[in-house]
């Protein structure tokens, strides 16, 4: 390689130079003179960017050395892993009788000593010296070492001693410490169930009949569902409401009082057969004719989607003109019969929503629930099962991606597991549980896992989507990804 060539290049020009050997140096090696404290290295940027050495050499002693030896000592960085080496200029300590020597044999052969070179001579007057050396930059530098390499030189260029001194100091390798948005608390445990009950009542009456044309199916899975509800030992409930709704057929007020009459009748029958239920919290009230939910069920039925006269009454209907648009609607009589076999009847319905909280369950009961029962349990309770499983356990991993899969748009659920599937060494599965996920600290952590995995591009555009969104560590993230992304460029 051209740097270890240069080396011995260097050596073979000290012996050139060696002239007589009039006695041995008053000691053996000169290396101490580096002050290695001061040793820094660096990458300096500019048209081109170059690997820096500089450092501080103490020359006070160096009149001692013998008049007739010469020492070089060569700065060497080593690579990390010892497999390439990188040479600044060298520094020469000359005797009188040495120097003059020199001096001739410049003249004569004209060789010279490498460009660069610093050159201390018996006698100088300046004891400090201050080095800096360049030379083109590699990534491969990076977490090297500095190695000082001296040859002392005597008679004709024989060697009369070498030495080397490693030192720590090299380009470290920047570790980013990259900030993550602490996770706030997961979604809470209040919950919603809302369904329908089509319980079939006689024409224009609203006492609710069990045993009449399928009612007591329906009715058992609105006690049931209500039952459940009930639990107390797993559910606090906030409030039950019953809503009527009717079809846009007949007296706008009419139907409206007998679509609440009819949820009024199926609250007060669930009352009566869910000792369970407060009755403080249950709410009766009617929609009456549901005009939007005839629109929406037409618009589902190939046979009349595009029909005229259902467009016109979508374009035209208000609040006060629902009678003229019964009207219009039953002139078209085609249209009309269609919708009172196969529509209609499906609106006038009872629509009852449950508003409930689930209890809260400490890690040992929640334990004994995230496998079969995990729609019970928030997020931290999750959390807490982790912790009381430990890190170290297979199922930590385990349950925080049930959790995921419980809640998958949770920021705590996914920002926990990601981590953690980090920890784990499983950086390509946390980046696929973050994909497709817009939330700016999701983002972040996003764009962190995709620098950790070399995609520096996408980590990039990631962090600045983040730092957009007002996320306060990306901007912190961004740079310290640019000093990552600068170490590695040649």
């Amino acid at each position: 390689m051209k740097h270890m060539v240069y080396y011995a290049t260097s050596v073979a020009a000290v012996s050139l130079f060696a002239a007589l050997n009039a006695g041995a140096a008053t000691r053996d090696s000169w290396l101490e003179i580096i002050d290695t404290s001061s040793c820094r290295m660096e990458i300096v940027s500019g048209a081109e960017k170059y690997a820096q050495l500089s450092m501080v050499i103490n020359a006070r002693e160096t009149d001692l050395i013998s008049p007739q030896h010469s020492s070089c000592i060569i700065p060497v960085l080593v690579s990390a892993d010892g497999t390439q080496s990188y040479e600044f200029s060298p520094v020469y300590i000359d005797g009188r009788t040495r120097a003059k020597a020199i001096d001739r044999i410049e003249v004569l052969s004209g060789v010279e000593r490498p460009r660069g070179s610093v050159v201390i001579r018996q006698g100088d007057t300046d004891k400090t010296i201050q080095y800096t050396a360049r030379l083109p930059y590699s990534p491969s530098m990076l977490d090297g070492k500095v190695v000082f390499r001296e040859v002392v030189t005597g008679c004709a260029g024989c060697t009369e001693h070498e030495d080397s001194l490693v030192t720590q100091t090299g380009i470290r390798k920047h570790i980013p410490r990259w900030e993550f948005t602490s996770t706030e608390a997961g979604a809470s445990k209040t919950r919603s169930f809302s369904a329908r009950a089509d319980l079939k009542f006689v024409i224009n009456k609203f006492d609710i009949l069990p045993d009449f044309s399928g009612n007591a199916e329906i009715l058992d899975d609105v006690i049931s569902t209500l039952e459940t509800a009930s639990d107390s030992s797993l559910y606090s409930i906030v409030g039950i409401s019953f809503t009527g709704y009717a079809s846009p057929d007949g007296p706008e007020g009419f139907n409206r009082t007998l679509a609440e009459n009819r949820a009024r009748s199926l609250a007060e029958y669930a009352i009566a057969h869910v000792p369970g239920i407060p009755a403080g919290k249950v709410s009766v009230k009617s929609v009456g004719e549901d005009w939007e939910g005839l629109f929406k069920a037409a618009g589902n039925d190939d046979r009349i989607a595009s029909n005229r006269t259902i467009t016109r009454i979508r374009e035209m209907l208000s609040e006060d003109n629902w009678s003229e648009c019964e009207r219009i609607l039953k002139q078209d009589s085609e249209l009309y019969d269609y919708l009172r076999e196969c529509i209609l009847p499906s609106l006038r319905r009872t629509e009852y929503t449950i508003d409930y909280v689930i209890r809260d369950f400490s890690p040992e009961q929640a334990e004994r629930l995230w496998r079969d029962r995990p729609e019970l349990l928030s997020v931290d309770e999750f959390k807490a099962v982790a912790r009381l499983y430990g890190e170290d356990s297979p199922e930590y991993l385990d349950v925080l991606l049930a959790a995921v899969r419980t809640y998958p748009d949770d920021e705590a659920a996914l920002q926990t597991a990601a981590l953690a599937l980090r920890s784990a060494g499983k950086g390509q599965e946390a980046m696929r549980l973050l994909e497709g996920h817009d939330s700016p600290m999701l983002l972040n952590t996003l764009g962190i896992l995709q620098a950790e995995s070399g995609d520096y591009d996408e980590a990039r555009q990631s962090l600045k989507s983040a730092a957009a969104a007002g996320n306060p560590e990306a901007g912190h993230n961004i740079e310290e990804l640019s000093r990552v992304v600068e170490q590695l460029a040649p």
